[in-house]
Protein backbone atom coordinates (compact mmCIF):
# COMPACT_ATOMS: atom_id res chain seq x y z
CA UNK A 1 0.00 0.00 0.00
CA UNK A 2 2.66 2.39 0.90
CA UNK A 3 4.33 2.01 -2.38
CA UNK A 4 1.59 2.77 -4.40
CA UNK A 5 1.26 5.49 -2.53
CA UNK A 6 4.28 6.66 -3.25
CA UNK A 7 4.29 5.99 -7.25
CA UNK A 8 1.12 7.60 -7.59
CA UNK A 9 2.38 11.22 -5.46
CA UNK A 10 5.51 10.58 -8.27
CA UNK A 11 3.55 10.66 -11.02
CA UNK A 12 1.79 13.57 -9.65
CA UNK A 13 4.60 15.73 -9.19
CA UNK A 14 5.59 14.38 -12.74
CA UNK A 15 2.75 15.79 -14.27
CA UNK A 16 3.24 19.34 -12.82
CA UNK A 17 3.31 22.23 -15.50
CA UNK A 18 6.87 23.55 -15.48
CA UNK A 19 7.46 26.58 -15.09
CA UNK A 20 10.09 28.58 -17.09
CA UNK A 21 12.63 30.90 -16.07
CA UNK A 22 12.33 34.58 -17.21
CA UNK A 23 14.50 35.60 -19.87
CA UNK A 24 15.98 38.88 -18.25
CA UNK A 25 18.15 41.62 -19.34
CA UNK A 26 21.89 40.88 -18.68
CA UNK A 27 22.73 44.18 -18.77
CA UNK A 28 19.86 44.46 -15.89
CA UNK A 29 20.98 41.80 -14.38
CA UNK A 30 25.16 42.28 -14.44
CA UNK A 31 25.60 42.48 -10.49
CA UNK A 32 23.46 39.40 -9.56
CA UNK A 33 23.54 35.89 -10.37
CA UNK A 34 20.42 34.45 -10.71
CA UNK A 35 21.13 31.26 -12.34
CA UNK A 36 22.21 27.56 -10.82
CA UNK A 37 24.65 27.26 -8.24
CA UNK A 38 26.09 24.00 -9.89
CA UNK A 39 26.56 20.65 -9.23
CA UNK A 40 27.73 21.00 -5.54
CA UNK A 41 25.29 24.11 -4.76
CA UNK A 42 26.38 23.53 -0.84
CA UNK A 43 29.97 24.68 -2.15
CA UNK A 44 29.24 26.84 -4.30
CA UNK A 45 26.33 29.00 -2.52
CA UNK A 46 29.30 29.79 0.28
CA UNK A 47 30.81 31.70 -2.38
CA UNK A 48 28.03 33.19 -4.20
CA UNK A 49 27.63 36.97 -4.20
CA UNK A 50 24.36 38.09 -4.54
CA UNK A 51 23.85 42.14 -5.13
CA UNK A 52 20.69 42.75 -6.16
CA UNK A 53 19.83 45.65 -8.72
CA UNK A 54 17.56 48.69 -8.10
CA UNK A 55 15.05 47.12 -10.54
CA UNK A 56 14.89 43.76 -8.50
CA UNK A 57 14.04 44.70 -5.22
CA UNK A 58 12.12 46.91 -3.23
CA UNK A 59 13.32 48.45 -0.13
CA UNK A 60 11.76 50.35 2.84
CA UNK A 61 12.78 50.46 6.46
CA UNK A 62 9.55 48.65 7.63
CA UNK A 63 8.52 47.57 4.18
CA UNK A 64 8.37 48.93 0.88
CA UNK A 65 6.14 47.97 -2.48
CA UNK A 66 6.77 44.76 -4.15
CA UNK A 67 4.13 44.25 -6.99
CA UNK A 68 2.86 47.16 -8.94
CA UNK A 69 -0.97 47.00 -9.73
CA UNK A 70 -0.92 46.31 -13.11
CA UNK A 71 -3.97 43.53 -13.00
CA UNK A 72 -7.28 43.86 -14.66
CA UNK A 73 -9.33 44.73 -12.22
CA UNK A 74 -12.59 42.41 -11.94
CA UNK A 75 -15.81 44.06 -12.33
CA UNK A 76 -18.06 43.52 -9.17
CA UNK A 77 -21.10 43.34 -11.04
CA UNK A 78 -22.66 39.62 -10.23
CA UNK A 79 -19.33 37.97 -9.35
CA UNK A 80 -19.36 36.78 -5.79
CA UNK A 81 -17.45 37.78 -3.60
CA UNK A 82 -15.40 34.97 -2.52
CA UNK A 83 -14.16 34.70 -5.84
CA UNK A 84 -13.09 38.64 -5.90
CA UNK A 85 -11.32 38.76 -2.58
CA UNK A 86 -7.76 38.57 -2.64
CA UNK A 87 -6.74 36.64 0.30
CA UNK A 88 -3.11 36.60 2.01
CA UNK A 89 -1.40 34.44 3.54
CA UNK A 90 2.15 34.76 5.69
CA UNK A 91 3.74 32.10 7.32
CA UNK A 92 6.20 32.47 10.34
CA UNK A 93 9.53 30.65 10.84
CA UNK A 94 9.42 27.00 13.39
CA UNK A 95 11.89 24.46 11.95
CA UNK A 96 10.13 21.24 11.16
CA UNK A 97 6.78 23.01 12.99
CA UNK A 98 6.15 24.70 9.89
CA UNK A 99 4.82 21.44 8.27
CA UNK A 100 1.19 22.11 10.15
CA UNK A 101 0.98 24.82 7.69
CA UNK A 102 0.08 22.65 5.05
CA UNK A 103 -3.05 21.62 7.59
CA UNK A 104 -3.55 26.07 7.24
CA UNK A 105 -3.49 25.24 3.46
CA UNK A 106 -5.88 22.32 3.26
CA UNK A 107 -8.87 23.68 5.01
CA UNK A 108 -8.98 27.26 3.65
CA UNK A 109 -9.05 25.34 0.22
CA UNK A 110 -11.79 23.26 1.35
CA UNK A 111 -13.68 26.41 2.19
CA UNK A 112 -12.71 28.22 -0.85
CA UNK A 113 -10.35 30.23 0.88
CA UNK A 114 -7.26 29.59 -0.75
CA UNK A 115 -4.94 32.78 -0.52
CA UNK A 116 -3.99 34.94 -3.97
CA UNK A 117 -0.69 36.07 -1.89
CA UNK A 118 1.53 33.89 -0.32
CA UNK A 119 4.81 34.79 1.69
CA UNK A 120 6.99 33.65 4.61
CA UNK A 121 10.27 33.34 6.59
CA UNK A 122 12.37 30.21 7.03
CA UNK A 123 10.53 26.96 6.68
CA UNK A 124 7.76 28.89 6.46
CA UNK A 125 8.93 30.65 2.91
CA UNK A 126 9.36 27.40 1.40
CA UNK A 127 6.17 26.04 2.12
CA UNK A 128 5.06 29.71 0.65
CA UNK A 129 7.35 29.07 -2.47
CA UNK A 130 5.96 25.77 -2.90
CA UNK A 131 2.47 26.61 -3.01
CA UNK A 132 3.19 29.75 -5.05
CA UNK A 133 4.77 27.36 -7.89
CA UNK A 134 1.53 25.18 -7.99
CA UNK A 135 2.06 22.50 -5.66
CA UNK A 136 -1.03 20.97 -3.71
CA UNK A 137 -0.66 20.71 -0.18
CA UNK A 138 -0.56 17.22 -0.49
CA UNK A 139 2.48 17.56 -2.59
CA UNK A 140 3.86 19.79 -0.22
CA UNK A 141 3.36 17.03 2.40
CA UNK A 142 5.07 14.16 0.36
CA UNK A 143 7.81 16.61 -0.31
CA UNK A 144 8.52 17.20 3.42
CA UNK A 145 7.84 13.54 3.94
CA UNK A 146 10.59 12.42 1.55
CA UNK A 147 13.24 15.31 3.32
CA UNK A 148 12.22 14.15 6.69
CA UNK A 149 12.88 10.03 5.78
CA UNK A 150 16.59 10.83 4.29
CA UNK A 151 17.41 13.76 6.50
CA UNK A 152 20.65 12.96 9.24
CA UNK A 153 20.91 14.78 12.53
CA UNK A 154 22.99 17.64 11.26
CA UNK A 155 22.71 20.90 13.67
CA UNK A 156 20.11 23.41 12.50
CA UNK A 157 21.87 26.62 10.53
CA UNK A 158 25.00 24.52 9.60
CA UNK A 159 26.32 24.15 6.43
CA UNK A 160 25.69 20.62 6.23
CA UNK A 161 22.17 21.14 7.61
CA UNK A 162 21.59 24.05 4.83
CA UNK A 163 23.18 21.79 1.73
CA UNK A 164 20.80 18.57 2.86
CA UNK A 165 17.86 21.28 2.53
CA UNK A 166 18.71 22.13 -0.81
CA UNK A 167 18.60 18.81 -2.20
CA UNK A 168 15.58 17.66 -0.76
CA UNK A 169 13.54 20.73 -0.37
CA UNK A 170 14.94 23.63 -3.10
CA UNK A 171 16.50 21.83 -6.08
CA UNK A 172 12.98 21.79 -7.65
CA UNK A 173 13.45 25.18 -7.67
CA UNK A 174 16.61 25.71 -9.36
CA UNK A 175 15.04 26.42 -12.78
CA UNK A 176 12.12 29.09 -10.93
CA UNK A 177 12.03 32.45 -10.63
CA UNK A 178 9.76 34.59 -8.87
CA UNK A 179 7.88 36.70 -11.17
CA UNK A 180 7.12 33.20 -13.08
CA UNK A 181 4.89 31.52 -10.03
CA UNK A 182 0.78 31.11 -10.60
CA UNK A 183 0.40 32.93 -7.12
CA UNK A 184 2.00 36.67 -6.32
CA UNK A 185 5.00 35.60 -3.59
CA UNK A 186 8.11 37.46 -2.91
CA UNK A 187 10.78 36.43 -0.25
CA UNK A 188 12.86 38.80 2.40
CA UNK A 189 16.02 38.67 3.37
CA UNK A 190 17.59 40.88 5.67
CA UNK A 191 20.89 42.98 5.02
CA UNK A 192 23.09 42.58 8.17
CA UNK A 193 25.22 45.29 6.85
CA UNK A 194 23.02 48.39 6.45
CA UNK A 195 20.46 46.62 8.88
CA UNK A 196 17.48 46.94 6.19
CA UNK A 197 15.26 44.38 5.09
CA UNK A 198 14.95 43.97 1.33
CA UNK A 199 11.76 42.21 -0.38
CA UNK A 200 12.67 39.96 -3.71
CA UNK A 201 9.76 40.41 -6.50
CA UNK A 202 12.25 39.13 -9.03
CA UNK A 203 14.68 36.42 -9.05
CA UNK A 204 15.82 32.70 -8.90
CA UNK A 205 13.65 30.99 -6.25
CA UNK A 206 16.39 28.57 -4.98
CA UNK A 207 18.91 31.11 -4.30
CA UNK A 208 16.66 33.43 -2.57
CA UNK A 209 15.59 30.17 -0.23
CA UNK A 210 19.21 29.48 0.75
CA UNK A 211 20.41 33.18 1.22
CA UNK A 212 16.89 32.66 3.54
CA UNK A 213 18.65 29.92 5.75
CA UNK A 214 21.77 31.87 6.65
CA UNK A 215 22.32 33.13 9.81
CA UNK A 216 24.62 36.83 9.89
CA UNK A 217 27.44 35.06 12.24
CA UNK A 218 27.38 32.23 10.40
CA UNK A 219 27.31 33.87 6.62
CA UNK A 220 31.17 32.84 5.71
CA UNK A 221 31.00 35.22 2.97
CA UNK A 222 29.88 37.74 5.11
CA UNK A 223 32.31 40.72 3.87
CA UNK A 224 30.66 39.98 0.31
CA UNK A 225 27.65 38.22 0.80
CA UNK A 226 25.59 40.46 3.33
CA UNK A 227 22.60 38.74 3.06
CA UNK A 228 20.86 36.32 5.66
CA UNK A 229 17.39 35.01 7.01
CA UNK A 230 14.65 38.53 7.00
CA UNK A 231 13.77 37.02 10.57
CA UNK A 232 16.62 38.53 12.21
CA UNK A 233 14.87 41.84 11.70
CA UNK A 234 11.18 41.24 10.78
CA UNK A 235 8.68 38.22 10.67
CA UNK A 236 5.97 38.33 8.90
CA UNK A 237 5.77 42.63 8.60
CA UNK A 238 1.71 42.64 7.87
CA UNK A 239 1.96 46.27 6.22
CA UNK A 240 3.75 45.16 3.61
CA UNK A 241 1.49 42.41 2.28
CA UNK A 242 -1.40 44.69 2.15
CA UNK A 243 0.72 46.78 -0.04
CA UNK A 244 1.22 44.02 -2.54
CA UNK A 245 -2.63 43.91 -3.02
CA UNK A 246 -4.14 42.02 -0.05
CA UNK A 247 -7.87 42.16 0.57
CA UNK A 248 -7.64 40.64 3.67
CA UNK A 249 -4.72 39.40 5.51
CA UNK A 250 -3.68 36.07 7.46
CA UNK A 251 -0.91 35.35 9.31
CA UNK A 252 0.27 32.07 11.08
CA UNK A 253 2.69 31.26 13.53
CA UNK A 254 3.94 28.06 14.40
CA UNK A 255 6.68 29.12 16.82
CA UNK A 256 4.18 30.20 19.78
CA UNK A 257 6.14 31.07 22.70
CA UNK A 258 7.48 27.88 24.28
CA UNK A 259 10.02 25.96 21.98
CA UNK A 260 12.77 23.54 22.52
CA UNK A 261 15.18 21.91 20.42
CA UNK A 262 16.28 18.23 21.03
CA UNK A 263 19.90 19.24 20.43
CA UNK A 264 20.65 21.91 22.63
CA UNK A 265 21.59 24.72 21.15
CA UNK A 266 21.77 28.15 23.83
CA UNK A 267 21.99 30.47 20.62
CA UNK A 268 19.22 29.44 18.76
CA UNK A 269 16.52 29.26 21.59
CA UNK A 270 17.74 32.89 21.93
CA UNK A 271 17.56 33.63 18.41
CA UNK A 272 13.55 32.19 18.55
CA UNK A 273 13.22 33.64 21.88
CA UNK A 274 13.50 37.31 20.36
CA UNK A 275 11.83 36.20 16.95
CA UNK A 276 8.60 34.68 19.30
CA UNK A 277 8.32 38.98 20.60
CA UNK A 278 8.72 40.12 17.08
CA UNK A 279 5.59 38.11 16.62
CA UNK A 280 3.56 39.47 19.36
CA UNK A 281 4.02 42.57 18.08
CA UNK A 282 3.37 42.21 14.64
CA UNK A 283 0.52 39.84 14.60
CA UNK A 284 -1.75 42.66 15.42
CA UNK A 285 -1.49 44.11 11.88
CA UNK A 286 -3.03 41.34 10.63
CA UNK A 287 -6.83 40.98 9.46
CA UNK A 288 -6.89 37.24 10.97
CA UNK A 289 -3.76 35.51 13.00
CA UNK A 290 -4.02 31.86 13.81
CA UNK A 291 -1.07 30.21 16.44
CA UNK A 292 -1.20 26.88 15.72
CA UNK A 293 -0.91 24.98 19.38
CA UNK A 294 2.85 23.29 19.31
CA UNK A 295 4.41 23.71 21.70
CA UNK A 296 4.88 20.04 22.94
CA UNK A 297 6.47 19.81 19.18
CA UNK A 298 10.53 20.33 19.85
CA UNK A 299 11.47 22.63 17.01
CA UNK A 300 14.42 20.32 15.34
CA UNK A 301 11.84 16.68 15.97
CA UNK A 302 9.87 14.99 13.33
CA UNK A 303 8.67 12.52 15.83
CA UNK A 304 4.33 12.24 15.57
CA UNK A 305 4.26 14.80 12.65
CA UNK A 306 1.08 13.60 11.47
CA UNK A 307 -0.70 13.84 15.06
CA UNK A 308 0.47 17.14 15.23
CA UNK A 309 -0.44 17.69 11.56
CA UNK A 310 -4.49 16.24 12.35
CA UNK A 311 -4.54 18.82 15.45
CA UNK A 312 -3.08 21.44 13.93
CA UNK A 313 -6.18 21.06 10.89
CA UNK A 314 -8.83 20.42 14.10
CA UNK A 315 -7.68 23.83 15.39
CA UNK A 316 -8.11 25.87 12.38
CA UNK A 317 -11.50 23.88 11.69
CA UNK A 318 -12.54 25.21 14.71
CA UNK A 319 -11.84 28.79 13.84
CA UNK A 320 -13.10 28.67 10.20
CA UNK A 321 -16.49 30.24 11.07
CA UNK A 322 -15.01 33.03 12.82
CA UNK A 323 -12.27 33.44 9.81
CA UNK A 324 -15.53 34.12 7.38
CA UNK A 325 -17.29 36.23 9.98
CA UNK A 326 -14.27 38.51 9.83
CA UNK A 327 -13.73 38.19 6.32
CA UNK A 328 -17.60 39.32 6.14
CA UNK A 329 -17.33 42.22 8.02
CA UNK A 330 -13.86 43.31 6.55
CA UNK A 331 -15.34 43.55 3.48
CA UNK A 332 -18.70 44.45 3.94
CA UNK A 333 -20.27 47.66 2.10
CA UNK A 334 -20.20 49.48 5.20
CA UNK A 335 -16.56 48.65 6.11
CA UNK A 336 -15.12 50.18 2.99
CA UNK A 337 -17.52 53.45 3.21
CA UNK A 338 -19.72 52.47 0.44
CA UNK A 339 -22.98 52.53 2.04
Amino acid sequence: MTNIFIVLFAIILSSCSAIKPLQSNQDQLAQIDLGEYGSNPGKNSQNTVITPPADTIRIGENGGDVYTQNETEINSSGEDQAKRLRISLSFGPGLYRTLNYVSVLKVLEKHNLAPKIVTGTEFGAVVAAMYATGMTPEIIEWNFYKYFKEKRNYRPYSSEWIEEIDTFLLEKFKNKNIEDSSRKFFITLFNFKNKKTYYFDKGNIRNLLLLNFKLSNTNQNARKNVYSTAMESEVFNPRLIKKVGSDFSIGVDSLGTKFELEDSNEYLIGIYGKISGKIAKEKKGFDFFISLPLSSMSLDSTANVASYMMSSQQVIESQINSLKKTIQIKTSPSANGLE
